[in-house]
């Protein structure tokens, strides 16, 4: 009995060694291909349709971000891919370049398309970020610009396959290259005529260019001509001459100075010291720098009352009076970045302004005049897809029949070319794609006159009545 209760005790004790030692290499084997997986497998985030889900590795530079996407389920453009260079000024501009940012990224929640992306940091990269882009073999390159314009033309007709497409593009006519413009100018004219009713009779406001260049002309000279619409309009309804005073500045020459907020900060406070109620910015980032002047000045100041008095103390954000100098932002909907919580708020990132409920009116930044950037991109992937692409060429009276009937002077290097031609997707007024946001932090600014002058002129521009010039020039106040 005592010998067979030692050889039991022995075999259990191996049996029990055994296990111990099963146990232990498995943990290990755990250990390591948990280890080798968190390190080398892409991360799963739900896709915003709840039917299928997205796998992302990245990888970045100092000038990119290259982004390989995968999708599974039922979304309709697995498969597809898209890449986008964006301009001088990159992406946190929130603006131009942030909107065609949020083309791409609806293309790949909603369609499933696989995306990447470089980011310009001069133009003398252009070319080579098409090449990059090129040799990932992508169903659509786009190009955020008027600065793509060489590097689009010339690999478009090097690679006859690849299609492109171009925000602020003049490359017509061409089969694989779609331009997608926009009515800035109609934009313009609409919280042009706005401001010289909130400015009242004879007063002074301001424009703000990022760059001397024929976009931003087609600003200037879309919001002059509301103004001077506005006042023509008032001095009939109202009975008295009004006589506004227009106030126009540029930031630089360059493309570099659409991302010079400094510089926008310091033509602000200028802007501001000569008179100007209002100021519009068509700036990029610098109208950023403007806004931080506008902001810190009307904290600083007395608000004005609804009878043109000034109060007792400073606006600090109050309802009940105007702040002394508001703005207008431009592409993107800014108006967020007036109000208290996100001005004065130690954080000041991209996605806090999405957060609407952190934020409450009144806001300094009034309106903006928006450019649905993010519309356009993504609408042309969509075609892409649904293999429509040649859409735009096949009808190019539905997708910009002014284009097409020579009703414009957008075409040639310098907008200044009449034209009768394909390839061109415009979005305008009537598309809702430009013109003022929906005042929602600052609808206790806008006066009955300010509305009453902005539903006569966008009325008048989509029943014909009214015919906002399309001039890429400059010209003088």
């Amino acid at each position: 009995m005592n010998v067979q209760n030692k050889k039991a005790i022995s075999t259990g004790v191996s049996v029990a060694i055994v296990v111990i030692i099963l146990v232990v290499a498995a943990g290990a084997y755990y250990f390591i291909t948990s280890s080798s997986s968190s390190s080398t497998t892409p991360t799963t985030t739900p896709m915003t349709s709840g039917a299928s889900s997205t796998t992302t590795t990245s990888t970045t530079s100092s000038t990119s971000s290259m982004i390989s996407t995968t999708t599974t389920g039922p979304l309709p453009g697995k498969g597809y891919s898209i890449g986008v260079v964006f301009d001088v000024g990159g992406l946190g501009d929130r603006g131009f370049n942030d909107l065609a940012d949020q083309g791409m990224l609806r293309a790949n929640t909603t369609l499933g398309v696989d995306y990447t992306y470089e980011v310009a940091t001069s133009v003398s990269q252009i070319p080579q970020l098409f090449a990059n882009l090129i040799n990932d073999h992508l169903s659509l390159i786009v190009g955020v610009g008027y600065d793509d314009d060489q590097a689009i033309a010339q690999y478009a007709a090097q690679y006859p396959n690849q299609k492109f497409a171009q925000v602020d593009g003049d490359i017509f006519n061409v089969t694989n290259v779609v331009a997608i413009k926009f009515q800035e100018n109609i934009g313009s004219a609409v919280v042009g005529a706005m401001s010289v009713a909130l400015a009242g009779n004879r007063g002074q406001i301001g424009f703000l260019g990022g760059v001397t260049v024929g976009i931003i002309y087609k600003f200037w000279n879309g919001w002059k001509y509301g103004a001077q619409w506005a006042d023509s309009y008032l001095s009939r309804v109202q009975g008295t001459t009004y006589n506004t005073t227009l106030d126009q500045v540029y930031a630089g020459t360059t493309p570099a100075c659409f991302d010079c907020p400094l510089t926008g900060f310091s033509d602000a406070q200028s802007m501001i010291a000569r008179g100007d109620s209002i100021i519009f910015t068509a700036a990029g980032g610098t109208g950023l720098g403007a806004f931080n002047a506008i902001g810190e000045y009307d904290g600083a100041h007395p608000g004005i009352t609804s009878t043109g008095t000034t109060t007792s103390g400073n606006w600090n954000w109050s309802n009940s009076s105007r702040p002394a100098v508001l703005a207008i932002g431009v592409d993107a909907n800014q108006d967020y970045y007036g109000t208290q919580q996100y001005f004065s708020g130690a954080s000041q990132s991209s996605s806090y302004s999405s957060n609407a409920t952190k934020l409450t009116p009144p806001s300094f930044v009034i309106t903006s005049e928006i450019k649905k950037v993010d519309v356009g991109v993504f609408n042309v992937m969509s075609w892409v897809v649904d293999q429509n692409f040649s859409s735009l060429w096949n009808n190019p009276a539905k997708f910009a029949p002014s284009f097409f009937n020579g009703q414009t002077v957008a075409c040639g290097p310098n907008g200044d070319a009449p034209c009768y031609v394909r390839g061109v997707y415009e979005l305008g007024l009537k598309q809702g794609a430009v013109g003022p946001t929906n005042f929602q932090y600052s609808a206790m600014y806008l006066t009955p006159l300010a509305k009453q002058v902005m539903t006569q002129i966008t009325d008048g521009i989509i029943n014909g009545s009214i015919t906002v010039p399309e001039d890429y020039n400059p010209s003088g106040s």
